[in-house]
């Protein structure tokens, strides 16, 4: 069950005393390398609690970081929104195109975590490897071998898309050996991931190792191979490698019927959900810091402080119930623009009038962004439903609404891109958006559709069915739109795009000073 948590704080230490070393720097290190942790691991036991021990570099902590942190704040770098506070870990660096090797937040995290994950990884992997584990047969290895090849290849697939080529490292190495890295090309962390994720695949089941929600699974590793070949272009490859889970629908894999409850911690083992970052609010450190980001503020328990502003763009962008745009639909009425729209809207957000906890919010009293109204004419007055509990204490950072990274919905959505991108708008691309669309009860697409326009609305699609996922500013990466898009709020934020450096990240300074021979990204 997923509320068991099979990584306890406990656990970890544990994993963190022979690993790492009990220090409060453990979180700023980057470590490339284990120290040895030989006679620790003797049964298949120590083997879980190893690799229980590397998701925490996945949870992380409000301040201290994680590999993934506030994952929709992503969406803030976009036309959905915009970020209230240069203090919120580097994020308005990304929106604003200032990002410099010195930004700190989520660029270096997601580096530094990265290679910290790694090295933990590898580790276990050469002890699986060794054969000396008393009790573990070949087939109980080749799980543990996927569970942690699909968490490699995961992490090499966050670094490859922000930052390019970064140096391979797949075993336990020396600091001589750490000091010589240089950095892989693109194409070849990009291949060392599909082999992982082949690997991953062959071994995983459809359901989690040892049935503990959480773990990957064989669709998690089918889903991030189809991404990361849609996300370079590889059209062909992606949509069969997603159409194999389209065609293993069934008792392990389905969209859930009830969109809401996917992000607010009531249906957390759904068939829909591929992969999320586990929380808890019964163990220090455990609970998940979302809600106070982005739930209604001035609630006593529970509410946030509000990073966002939400723009007008973004709630104009929700089609009517009809499936045209509010620009050509009789059914939008501007002196009531929440009637007659696309149900996934509030299904994401809270308005005015909405009940929260008991509370009927008001403007502006529960919609405060960092303490101060929205006024503006090009934002909207909306607070994010998602990642946000209805229930339980939350306040003080301790949610324990899960974070949702892969789910079935964003499979269906990418066969439909790189089927369409393949060879047109044929029967299959029309079917999965329809099953995406129909279970926001919102109409077919039209017939008839040529190629383009079949892009443009796959591409409204995803931006409706993964606002505050931390989805869009990744689409707008890989089609390549970021320069027009990013920039398009001057009202709102003073944004600029470099599409010769913006494209990618700059690599940490950390990463430069300690590796010599480490090269920085063009215009950094």
């Amino acid at each position: 069950m997923i509320k068991d948590k099979f990584y306890k704080l406990g656990l970890t230490c544990v994993l963190v005393l022979l690993m790492d070393g009990c220090s409060e720097e453990i979180l700023h290190k980057d470590p490339v390398g284990f120290a040895s942790a030989e006679g620790f691991f003797q049964t298949e036991n120590d083997i879980m609690t190893g690799v229980n021990g590397i998701y925490p570099i996945f949870q992380g902590d409000i301040w201290g970081g994680a590999f993934v942190h506030v994952q929709p704040h992503f969406d803030a770098a976009t036309d959905n929104a915009v970020l209230c506070c240069d203090w919120e870990h580097g994020f308005t660096a990304i929106a604003r195109g200032t990002m410099s090797p010195t930004s700190g937040g989520i660029i270096s995290w997601k580096y530094n975590f990265g290679y910290q994950g790694l090295a933990r990884i590898n580790n276990i992997l050469e002890i699986i490897e060794s054969n000396t584990i008393s009790d573990l047969t070949a087939e109980r290895a080749a799980k543990w071998m996927g569970e942690l090849r699909f968490l490699r290849a995961f992490i090499y697939s966050e670094m490859v898309t922000v930052f390019g080529g970064v140096p391979i490292v797949t075993k336990v190495i020396s600091n001589q050996e750490a000091e010589a890295l240089t950095r892989s090309s693109k194409e070849e962390v990009i291949q060392l991931i599909l082999d992982d994720l082949d690997y991953a695949a062959a071994n995983l089941d459809y359901t989690p190792n040892n049935n503990q929600n959480g773990r990957p699974t064989k669709q998690s590793a089918l889903a991030l191979k189809g991404k990361i070949l849609l996300y370079n272009e590889r059209w062909t490859e992606a949509a069969a490698t997603l159409k194999e889970i389209i065609d293993a629908e069934g008792a392990e894999i389905r969209l859930d019927a009830d969109y809401e409850s996917l992000f607010r911690g009531t249906n957390e083992e759904s068939k829909e959900i591929f992969f999320a970052i586990q929380y808890l609010t019964d163990a220090g450190g455990e609970g998940s810091f979302l809600q106070v980001h982005y739930a209604p503020s001035n609630i006593v328990i529970g509410g946030g402080w509000g990073s966002f502003t939400y723009t007008k763009n973004l709630l104009d962008a929700y089609y009517m119930t009809d499936g045209l745009p509010i620009n050509s639909s009789p059914l939008y009425d501007p002196n009531n623009e929440l009637a007659n729209r696309d149900p996934r809207l509030r299904w994401t957000f809270f308005f005015p009038g909405d009940t929260y906890r008991g509370e009927v919010l008001e403007h502006p009293t529960h919609f405060l962004v960092n303490g101060s109204a929205v006024t503006s004419p090009d934002a909207a007055v909306m607070r994010s439903k998602k990642w946000v509990s209805e229930t339980g204490n939350t306040g003080d950072s301790n949610s324990p609404v899960n974070l949702v990274l892969m789910r079935y919905a964003d499979v269906l959505l990418m066969y439909a891109e790189a089927q369409n991108e393949a060879v047109g708008p044929d029967a299959t691309v029309y079917e999965a958006v329809n099953k995406v669309r129909n279970r926001a009860n919102m109409p077919d697409f039209p017939p008839g559709l040529s190629q383009s326009e079949m892009r443009e609305e796959i591409r409204h699609e995803r931006r409706i069915e993964f606002a505050m996922e931390g989805t869009r500013y990744f689409d707008l990466l890989r089609w390549k739109t970021a320069q027009d898009v990013i920039p398009s709020l001057p009202s709102l934020e003073n944004r600029q795009f470099d599409p010769s450096r913006n494209y990618l990240w700059p690599i940490p300074q950390s990463a430069i000073d300690g590796f010599s021979d480490i090269e920085q990204n063009p215009g950094y």
